[in-house]
């Protein structure tokens, strides 16, 4: 596997930094009143947290490696011919 470039190191500290403040606000909810009690406001605030953070992590990484794939493979391709 390649090494990381400079943007996918920021989009993994992104979606990494986004899922765990996804956790702190489930763990904050838990003792803000009523205790124990998950408001539904901020299950889907998480729930679209870690969308992003998935989106980003995920989907961006998955399309980076497939063109990456695709142009060395181009470029094998010239180099073959010439």
């Amino acid at each position: 596997m390649s090494k990381m470039n400079d943007v996918d190191k920021h989009r993994f500290w992104l979606g990494t930094g986004l899922s765990m403040s996804g956790v702190i606000i489930i763990v904050i909810s838990l003792f803000i009143p009523p205790v124990g009690e998950v408001h539904p406001s901020a299950l889907g605030a998480v729930g679209e947290i870690f969308l992003l953070a998935g989106c980003l992590l995920g989907l961006d990484s998955y399309v980076n490696i497939k063109m990456r794939k695709m142009f060395s493979q181009q470029e094998d391709k010239k180099e073959q011919n010439q």
